[in-house]
């Protein structure tokens, strides 16, 4: 059709990828029609996983089509250059090409032409972004539009000369999810006919063999999109993304934000030296207390005693905390995209753990003599010492002397076992232990949220990618918003109300209703099959997938409204109408989540009996 160059727009200073139409092609009225065909279709979807398209422009007889730079390589380069997919990244990629269809297909618009080629991977995130809609087709037109489309990819209705449907968009997935998973295509051939027939009559190799490490559902998913018969796919891609989640995804987290969480690693040195050193400094007072006899050496040794194991690492720890979330939003990202990464960290440890097994036997020992040397000193200080007079304990003094030279040293003895602990960890809190369920608490109290808007205070943030590889479709959606709103024009934004507010609030709903849905999958999948219990767990599953479908799709219609507004410059009947529909869901949301989380504490503290089957997740 064209070529494709990168440029710069110089009035919103961004790069843009800009798709002229050659020039022979331009000359006649099917090449401009097709070439504005892709443009207009395009141009009506506005999704985290589909490029943009900003304008088109024409100059004599040259067209350009402005589009979305997406900085990186298409799937089909890189399974040319590094061959198959881990599992993890196929499903994520599976899953986001399956959101962009699923967002064309309710546009009424079929992609008829998804092939690895038209798969951009974004280099920063990994987002897959669906590109080349040049011959989608609104579904009212399918039955008048060419049969267009690249051999090895086509469904067998459409080689059959049958009609697209949304059906064989899914069947196009299904061959692009073998070759990502496996490396190789579902069927080949030696010429283009020969592939069709193929296509048409044979059934592809199990995929099972060729997707080592991959999860059942995921492989059982692709295999039903390559199904000859229509009527055995996937009704629909709601209906194969429900297939993909009957269990918690594996999501790969973004790199800055897996270096923040492994933040403490690179100061354990520091905090291995440092604890003996403290320790040693107070042990050396006691001593010079005992050789001098000057009450204010013991004096400094209890307050640099008590410093060194409250004020000292509280605020060490506090100003490596404040510049770390500064480091975090010069990279682009903040303290929502932690809370979105948390349990997705957490269930990584989990696997980690499972691999490792036991620590260290070296490390373990320290850990149990520095438990020790710690209980002694609790003993000692809470026990034994205000006892010595009511126990009538003779030369109390001389034993009071002696309790504090064994103090001393037990104590510089424990701190230096803690600081070796640092480097050879004995004792690991379980990643799903009461531990880190408390940090992950704190970090998602309101507490929190105001240190770390101090610590940020007056930090200059980095545009973060449009879609990392941990966010949620509806913190992505949300995102947009904001950055859509800040370049709204000043009439537009006195006259739309405060649209932030309600997409952070139909976000915060949707992010609940996810919550909620992810601990039903949780308590179902420990449930046995024929389990009554089951098919209860799944009937109450059904209307929080579809009211939380309902919230992200408010806040894509809030998104692409926006950008019809930011195209034209002035409100439409048709986006006051909107807004205040999803002012009304939001407000129903607010209510469900609200009575989802009495319920919960509710059955928190309903007295649990033996013969009821508890689930990890009381809702």
């Amino acid at each position: 059709m064209g070529v494709v160059y990168l440029a710069r727009d110089v009035r919103l200073d961004r790069p843009v990828a800009l798709k002229v139409l050659h020039s022979d092609r331009a000359g006649t009225a099917d090449g401009r029609a097709r070439f504005l065909h892709e443009a207009r279709t395009a141009g009506r979807l506005a999704h985290p996983h589909i490029v943009s398209i900003y304008a088109v422009e024409e100059l004599h007889d040259t067209v350009i089509l402005v589009m979305e730079y997406v900085e990186g390589e298409t799937l089909g380069q890189r399974l040319q250059r590094r061959g198959a997919l881990p599992p993890d990244e196929a499903e994520r990629l599976v899953r986001e090409t399956a959101w962009a269809l699923g967002y064309a297909h309710a546009h009424n618009v079929i992609h008829r032409d998804l092939t690895p080629a038209n798969i951009l991977l974004e280099r920063r995130s990994g987002r897959a972004v669906l590109a080349d809609f040049g011959i989608a087709t609104p579904r009212d037109a399918i039955e008048r539009a060419p049969r267009f489309g690249t051999p090895g990819y086509l469904a067998p209705e459409v080689i059959r000369g049958e009609s697209a449907t949304p059906g064989s968009d899914l069947y196009a997935l299904g061959a692009v999810g073998y070759l990502a998973l496996s490396g190789r295509a579902p069927l080949v051939a030696e010429s283009p006919a020969q592939l069709l027939a193929r296509h048409l009559v044979q059934s592809p190799p199990p995929l099972a063999p060729f997707a080592r490490g991959a999860s059942r559902r995921l492989v059982e998913a692709i295999e039903m999109c390559l199904a000859k018969d229509p009527d055995a796919r996937p009704v629909d891609v709601a209906a194969l993304l429900v297939r993909l989640e009957r269990a918690p995804e594996a999501v790969t987290i973004a790199p800055a934000l897996r270096s923040w969480f492994l933040r403490w690693d690179r100061i354990r040195a520091i905090y291995a030296l440092a604890t003996p050193l403290l320790a040693m400094q107070t042990w050396l007072l006691i001593q010079g207390y005992f050789e001098s006899g000057q009450t204010v050496l013991l004096t400094a040794a209890l307050v640099t005693t008590a410093l060194s194991l409250t004020a000292v690492p509280l605020g060490t720890h506090l100003l490596f905390e404040g510049a770390e979330q500064r480091r975090l939003r010069r990279a682009g990202f903040g303290l929502a995209d932690i809370r979105a990464a948390l349990p997705h960290w957490r269930a990584e440890m989990v696997r980690e753990r499972r691999r490792e097994g036991l620590a260290p036997l070296g490390g373990r020992v320290i850990w149990d003599l520095t438990a020790i040397g710690a209980l002694t000193l609790f003993v000692t200080m809470v026990i034994v010492w205000p006892n010595l007079e009511r126990w009538h304990v003779a030369d109390a003094g001389i034993v009071r002397s002696a309790i504090v030279w064994m103090l001393s040293g037990v104590y510089f003895g424990t701190l230096t076992g803690v600081g070796i602990g640092f480097l050879l960890p004995g004792h690991r809190p379980r990643p799903d232990g009461w531990i880190n369920a408390l940090k992950e608490r704190l970090w998602c109290s309101r507490p929190v949220a105001w240190l770390t808007a101090l610590a940020v205070a007056g930090e200059r943030a980095v545009q973060a990618p449009s879609s990392t590889l941990h966010r949620n479709t509806e913190l992505v959606l949300g995102l947009a918003v904001d950055d859509l709103w800040k370049v709204m024009p000043p009439i537009a934004q006195a006259t739309l109300g405060d649209v932030p507010a309600l997409a952070h609030a139909l976000q915060r709903s949707a992010e609940e209703l996810r919550r909620i849905a992810d601990g039903l999958r949780e308590s179902e999948a420990t449930l046995p099959e024929a389990a009554v219990e089951r098919q209860e767990i799944l009937a109450v599953l059904e209307p929080i997938e579809s009211r939380h479908r309902e919230a992200v799709t408010a806040l894509e219609t809030i998104r692409l409204q926006l950008l019809r507004v930011l195209a034209t410059r002035e409100t439409t009947s048709e986006l006051t109408l909107q807004l205040e529909a999803a002012r009304g869901l939001e407000a129903a949301l607010a209510r469900e989540v609200r009575g989802h989380r009495e319920v919960r504490h509710f059955l928190r503290h309903l007295p649990r009996h033996d013969s009821v089957l508890a689930t990890p997740t009381p809702a």
